[in-house]
């Protein structure tokens, strides 16, 4: 049902596509100029989709990350949901440690900018969690680097539609 209403209600795809894993607002940019939105609508409500995205998992990371560490403790089998995200964790935390380790936070600011698979605002929440970044410096970094990713994003995608309509 909701796939069927997405392509007559752009909004709510960039809306939704913001906030899930692996599309991320960056992504989301592309499927609103996909579905026919102009560049500046669809920037605005991916830039929205960066500041609830960024609020979202600053507020949430030490709970999510204290619950799956439990949840990981009590069931032990490897399809254990606690299990998986504390090894997605430690995967991230491993692809962004490089960046942390050379540049500090704001080495975490430019892997979350980056626009690349297995990076992004899930994956620098997760890196931040094991890593032990949990002050502002996190909801800066997520912002920085949330509005930069979108801002790399958006020069290419609208560079490619502004193309497209000649």
């Amino acid at each position: 049902m909701i796939p069927e209403l997405l392509p007559e209600n752009p909004v709510a795809a960039v809306a939704l596509a913001s906030l899930t894993p692996g599309l991320e607002p960056r992504y989301a940019l592309l499927i609103g100029l996909g579905l026919g939105l102009g560049l500046p609508e669809t920037l605005a409500l991916s830039a929205a989709g960066v500041l609830v995205l960024a609020l979202l998992l600053y507020t949430a990371i030490g709970t999510v990350d204290g619950l799956m560490e439990a949840l990981c403790r009590r069931r032990g089998s490897r399809a254990n949901p606690g299990c998986l995200y504390l090894a997605l964790r430690s995967s991230a935390a491993r692809r962004a440690g490089g960046y942390v380790e050379r540049y500090g936070w704001a080495g975490l600011i430019l892997f979350i900018a980056i626009p690349l698979p297995a990076t992004g605002m899930y994956s620098g929440a997760l890196a931040a969690a094991l890593l032990g970044i949990r002050d502002p410096r996190l909801l800066a970094s997520l912002l920085a680097g949330g509005y930069l990713s979108l801002a790399i994003t958006a020069l290419v995608g609208g560079g490619v539609s502004i193309v497209s309509t000649w």
